[in-house]
């Protein structure tokens, strides 16, 4: 029997497969997304001009403002931050956060310019300077501050400072002695030493002469001191005399070659005027020194 819901000549229609159906949802979810998407548009072209219109009125208002068109604003606030009150230690802390390096430098030659006049406060200028060049390191650990003791009692205080001082400067330059540890350095101090006028009184042995050349370098001592035993030319002789007593020597008499004598004023890296100075402190306790220690011939 014929279906009566499908009369005989007509097609029965035909079902949406599932791609049909998901291509449909697919077609409406696009087209949701578009409405959105222009929704959304709309609405940031309305915000844009909105805030645009209201820069420029802002701008407008700003501009009567700053032209005393009007006082005060309804669109436009001054925004005044909140100073913040730091503490002392605060403060205090800043300033030595923001200025650390320069105060690092300011404490670096604060310091140099303390150390430097400590230095000149408390070192002892002396009056005179005696060079020992006899190179014998037991004799100058026993005798160099005796040395100075002795010669201090023939001297004033030539620099006004309250004291009497008279350094010792020990440098053994020898031929005998080149092989000893810092024999380069004794004889580099040695003829800088005698490049200023600094020291002119002169303890030495036959061992230095070959760097001071007595003959060339000494005064010549015969014209005052010519009538005492111990006077060859530049040179008075000590062992002989009571020097080693003085000094509290008690290792046997000294050598035969230690001498004393005093320098030649010449024109060095100093003036001529200014080793003068020196020699006329040195000379007047050379002359006590021999008169003292001395014995005149028969």
């Amino acid at each position: 029997m014929a279906d009566k819901q499908n009369p005989k000549g007509s097609k029965k229609p035909k079902e949406p497969s599932v791609l049909d159906i998901a291509r449909e949802l697919e077609a409406q979810q696009e087209r949701i997304r578009e409405e959105q998407q222009e929704i959304a548009r709309q609405q940031y072209e309305e915000e844009r001009s909105a805030h645009a219109e209201q820069l420029r009125k802002d701008k407008v208002e700003l501009i009567r403002l700053k032209q005393g068109v009007i006082e005060e604003s309804d669109t436009i606030y001054e925004e005044h931050p909140e100073e913040r009150k730091f503490t002392l230690r605060e403060k205090i802390s800043n300033f030595f956060y923001h200025n650390k390096w320069w105060l690092g430098l300011a404490s670096f030659f604060a310091f140099i310019i303390g150390f430097i006049t400590w230095q000149i406060v408390t070192t002892v200028k002396p009056d005179m300077i005696v060079l020992l060049l006899v190179h014998d390191d037991f004799f100058n650990a026993a005798c160099n501050e005796r040395i100075g003791e002795l010669f201090s009692q023939y001297i004033a205080d030539e620099n006004g400072d309250g004291r009497v001082a008279v350094d010792v400067y020990y440098i053994p330059a020898s031929a005998d002695t080149a092989d000893r540890s810092g024999y380069t350095g004794d004889s580099t101090k040695l003829f800088a030493e005698f490049q200023i006028s600094e020291a002119v009184l002169v303890i030495s042995d036959e061992g230095a002469d070959e760097f001071i050349v007595p003959d060339q370098t000494l005064y010549s001592l015969e014209e005052d001191f010519g009538d005492y035993a111990q006077t060859d030319g530049v040179r008075f002789y000590l062992s002989d005399t009571g020097f080693a007593d003085a000094l509290e020597w008690d290792e046997g008499p000294l050598d035969k070659d230690i001498y004393i004598g005093i320098r030649k004023v010449r024109k060095t890296l100093d003036s001529e005027e200014e080793m003068q100075k020196v020699f006329d402190v040195s000379y007047p306790a050379l002359r006590q020194f021999i008169e003292e220690y001395g014995t005149k011939s028969e």
